[in-house]
């Protein structure tokens, strides 16, 4: 008898490091290309256009991280936020079209952020303060999302190769 339960992807590393946010792949977002969707994710936020460029030359995306939050973010960011990394990971696997092979090959597998830095809002932090308390998994989510429609790109055919009646 096969186990009911589903297969769940816990965490972004590993095999599974490029789901991260933080992976160091060309993320293309308005224009420009990225270094990682994390970097694509300060851009998106920066009020100042000067910001947007000074992203572009960041070396990790944990420093794009940091700088991301002291800057001036957008009107709206907080509920904006969502929309614009989905955005961003769509670009991420459209741009890297194996990588989006690959994420279509976890279909059937819940993807959760998992992490240790008390992030709850884009992932589920497994630390022993929150191992009691589920997250948002806001990136796990949108990655299924994401994942749904490349399947289904991934599934139809091509019409330049179906031939006509």
């Amino acid at each position: 008898m096969t186990d009911p339960r589903p297969h769940i992807i816990g965490s972004f590393d590993g095999e599974y490091s490029y789901l991260a946010s933080s992976a160091p792949v060309p993320t293309p977002f308005r224009g420009n290309v990225f270094s990682s969707a994390e970097h694509a994710f300060a851009a998106a936020g920066a009020a100042e256009p000067d910001d947007v460029v000074h992203v572009l030359s960041i070396a990790t995306a944990e420093d794009a991280t940091a700088f991301g939050e002291t800057i001036e973010a957008v009107e709206d960011w907080d509920v904006d936020r969502y929309q614009a990394m989905e955005v961003i990971v769509a670009a991420k696997f459209a741009h890297n079209a194996d990588l989006g092979v690959q994420l279509a090959a976890t279909m059937g597998s819940i993807l959760v952020n998992g992490n240790t830095v008390h992030d709850q809002v884009w992932g589920t932090c497994e630390c022993p303060e929150h191992i009691d308390v589920d997250g948002d998994n806001a990136l796990g989510v949108i990655l299924m999302s994401v994942r749904m429609r490349l399947a289904a790109e991934l599934a139809a055919p091509d019409p330049l190769e179906t031939e006509n009646p």
